[in-house]
């Protein structure tokens, strides 16, 4: 794989931080250009606009995300299994974003929402695949079609939008625990973390 210049790597790198922080609205491409001491003329080399850049930080993580569940796929362990490791990585990824970015990445942006869709279905189609293999295995109950699960996930994510709703629980991070163990296990308790 092709080496990204260091330039643009401190670029994405400033600008992943940031937008962690602050959410993605609220961070100018100057700002994002202090961080990394880099020039706006750098930064237009590699970006046409801000947008550009996120789209390019979504990449990534839905590439990375798309690596962890093959990985995770690929491992010889029960299904339950799997959705425990799989909620703890959720967990990190989530406990990393403040609550502007979150918030920006649920109400997605509008010149972002194609672009969203589509590495959202991404990785809906392998964890889909996921799925049916467990089904296979008779470690999902093979009566539940995943376009229903997917359906499922669509409207959770829609949940998650809901401020009240966040804003009785301590962090964002915990609020989206919340809806995932609902996800995965409805309202039966949680296997117990060995």
């Amino acid at each position: 794989m092709k080496k990204e210049p260091k330039k643009k790597t401190q670029i994405v790198q400033a600008a992943d931080s940031l937008f962690k922080k602050f959410g993605i609205k609220k961070v100018t491409v100057e700002e994002i250009c202090q961080e990394a001491g880099a020039s706006k003329m750098t930064f237009y080399k590699y970006f046409a606009n801000k947008i550009e850049l996120v789209k390019y930080l979504w990449q990534q993580m839905t590439d990375d995300s798309m690596q962890k569940l093959d990985e995770l796929d690929r491992r010889d362990i029960p299904f339950t299994e799997k959705i425990k490791v799989l909620l703890k990585m959720k967990e990190e990824a989530t406990s990393e974003m403040g609550n502007e970015y979150i918030h920006d990445y649920l109400e997605v942006i509008p010149e972002l929402l194609s672009f969203y869709n589509q590495i959202f279905s991404q990785v809906m189609v392998k964890f889909m695949d996921m799925i049916r293999r467990a089904q296979e295995k008779g470690e999902v109950r093979k009566t539940m079609r995943p376009e229903f699960f997917l359906a499922v996930v669509r409207q959770l994510t829609e949940l998650a939008k809901d401020e009240k709703l966040a804003a009785m629980y301590d962090n964002y991070t915990e609020f989206a625990l919340e809806v995932n163990n609902f996800l995965y296990y409805g309202i039966m308790p949680a296997p117990e973390s060995e």
